[in-house]
């Protein structure tokens, strides 16, 4: 019958054994890491996208204004048409959710702002003519008896795994609005116009 130091023997000379067995840390300790590479690599995905995407909107919104910016006059028709080049930059991602406005802003003889007119990617004219415009402009830009062209691109991106942690982190964000703005004096004459616009 064992009797209770020989018990206690064998407990010791298991633990001592165990201690020294080192078979299959390596994957114990795998498994450990395995969840954060997953987060990590998931996160460093979606980083990489939204940054991406979020470049694409500001060279939208500068390709449009400089392009508008190098002519004397527009219409409609050619705002229409260069509308197109944002489905083509922010190209091989979706552009259903994406927004592009230009506008020419005049500046009175005291530096306070007007639109002359306005066009955004869906055909309308999102901003009042003769109103203020709806954004804020920097100081910089307000010279008096001067005019800008305003190129704007709004897109509503979704990251991908979304649905993936929305349940598991209330802090993830199931949409993020990307933006920007850019402001640009017109090359050729003292304000771009628009004939029917």
């Amino acid at each position: 019958m064992p009797t209770l130091v020989t018990a206690t023997n064998f407990a010791t000379g298991a633990m001592k054994k165990f201690r020294r067995d080192d078979n299959a840390v390596s994957a114990v300790e795998f498994a450990m890491i395995l969840p954060f590479m997953f987060f990590l690599l998931i996160g460093m995905t979606e980083l990489a996208e939204a940054l991406n995407q979020d470049r694409k909107v500001s060279r939208i919104a500068n390709a449009v204004a400089d392009l508008i910016a190098q002519e004397e006059a527009v219409s409609r028709t050619d705002l229409d048409s260069l509308m197109n080049i944002g489905e083509k930059i922010l190209d091989p991602y979706p552009s259903t959710n994406l927004q592009v406005i230009v506008a020419s802003v005049s500046f009175d003889d005291d530096g306070d702002a007007s639109v002359d007119w306005s066009r955004d990617s869906a055909g309308a004219t999102p901003w009042s003519t003769g109103a203020a415009p709806p954004i804020t402009l920097p100081g910089t830009v307000a010279v008096p008896n001067s005019s800008i062209v305003v190129g704007q691109s709004n897109l509503t991106y979704t990251p991908s795994f979304t649905g993936l942690f929305s349940g598991i982190f209330e802090w993830s964000p199931s949409v993020m609005n990307l933006s920007d703005t850019y402001f640009l004096t017109p090359r050729i004459t003292g304000t771009v116009t628009c004939s029917n616009c």
